[in-house]
């Protein structure tokens, strides 16, 4: 009896310092990024206007499509090797084919599952929620910002390891959100994007 007490000690005292290890996990990081890329707007249907003054009365619009830039940066805290939240704001000089020019401001909170850490490619998935809002100047329509409205992203990219310190972050997203207060519909904007990740321990 003496000898299978000594014997399940042995065997549970490694396994319970395994699993204190484990649930200490890897020392906890934060990466400070920063991404640039392309934004593939494309709109919902626009409202229609009437015109006292046109001969053809009221007109309607439907979709607009605009091609642009977007600058995105924020702090992804890893709290396993795996699996990170994410804080980001992002910038893009957009435009409706109505309203030139214009800009999107997009906040976002985001959930990030990294599918493989065991190599210098390391691929993720990611999707979140946040708010955007649309603006612009006073000759494109939109002097004021139209507020913020409900907006969700979802993705897929990798960080490739150059250092302990530094990577290279590739990825794809597809910003979907509420449009100004003038359109219907939702937007969606793809954004594929690269950039520089520091990682701080």
């Amino acid at each position: 009896m003496r000898i299978v007490r000594i014997t399940l000690l042995g065997v549970l005292l490694p396994s319970f310092a395994s699993s204190m290890a484990w649930g200490q996990g890897a020392p906890l990081s934060v990466d400070v990024f920063a991404e640039g890329g392309g934004s593939f707007l494309s709109n919902g249907a626009l409202g229609g206007y009437c015109n006292a003054d046109s001969l053809f009365g009221c007109s309607y619009f439907s979709h607009g499509f605009s091609y642009g830039a977007r600058l995105f940066a924020g702090a992804r805290f890893r709290f396993t090797p795996h699996d990170a939240i994410e804080a980001s704001y992002s910038y893009s000089p957009n435009s409706f084919s109505l309203f030139q020019p214009n800009r999107s401001d997009l906040i976002s909170f985001n959930y990030v599952r990294y599918l493989d850490i065991r190599t210098p490619f390391q691929p993720f998935a990611t999707a979140g929620v946040g708010a955007n809002r649309f603006g612009g100047s006073a000759a494109s329509g939109l002097s004021s910002y139209n507020g913020f409205r409900f907006a969700g992203n979802y993705g897929a990219g990798a960080d490739i390891i150059l250092t302990r310190r530094v990577a290279l972050r590739l990825e794809l997203r597809d910003y979907v959100g509420g449009q100004p207060s003038f359109a219907t519909g939702t937007s969606h904007d793809l954004v594929p994007s690269a950039g520089i990740v520091f990682r701080f321990r």
